[in-house]
């Protein structure tokens, strides 16, 4: 993994910790383009309200609980396992490393809980990543976190991608502010 694309991605991180969405660079191409992206280009955003929680999850909107103001999404885990929060499909050829960057907050949490992304590709094998390094464990206050692909070649042409928490043990985590980008290879 280059060393512009963990910098970028750690400025994708850091800028989503504010109350506005990280801007894509000036001259990236807009969502959609063929033509080679510059700039990260923000593909999905998941802002969260009461008629938004994704349907099936086993996750609850919680007004009251937010890093943005705007609501979370929490899930109350007994024994762990994955819970898929979104799937996308068609997103038509990706001409970087798709970054998920997102929040967690934990209580009580007896194990560990990290983002998991999933791409199923044209052509290939499945192929997933798993946020671990920004998982949360115990009682802890909103922790941005990131993953992506560290190859492209993984998910270029995806079919459908899942946006997942895996939660390893019992107690309760809040989900926020999801967002799926397109960021530049150099």
């Amino acid at each position: 993994m280059s060393s512009r694309f963990l910098a970028l991605a750690l400025m994708l991180a850091l800028a989503a910790c504010g109350e506005n969405p990280p801007e894509p660079a000036p001259d990236a191409a807009p969502a959609g383009a063929s033509e080679s992206v510059r700039g990260p280009v923000e593909l999905a955003h998941f802002p969260l309200s009461e008629g938004a929680v994704p349907v099936g999850a086993d996750a609850v909107f919680d007004p009251e609980i937010s890093r943005d103001g705007g609501g979370s999404l929490r899930v109350e885990s007994r024994e762990g396992g994955r819970l898929r929060l979104y799937r996308l499909g068609e997103l038509g050829p990706v001409s970087g490393r798709l970054l998920m960057t997102g929040f967690l907050k934990s209580r009580d949490l007896e194990g560990a809980a990290f983002f998991e992304m999933r791409c199923r590709p044209a052509v290939g094998n499945e192929a997933f990543v798993r946020g671990v390094a920004g998982r949360v464990e115990g009682s802890s206050d909103w922790k941005p976190t990131q993953m992506g692909f560290s190859r492209p070649d993984l998910c270029s042409n995806p079919v459908s991608v899942e946006l997942n928490v895996v939660v390893d043990g019992s107690g309760t985590i809040w989900i926020d502010d999801l967002r799926l980008w397109n960021v530049p290879t150099d």
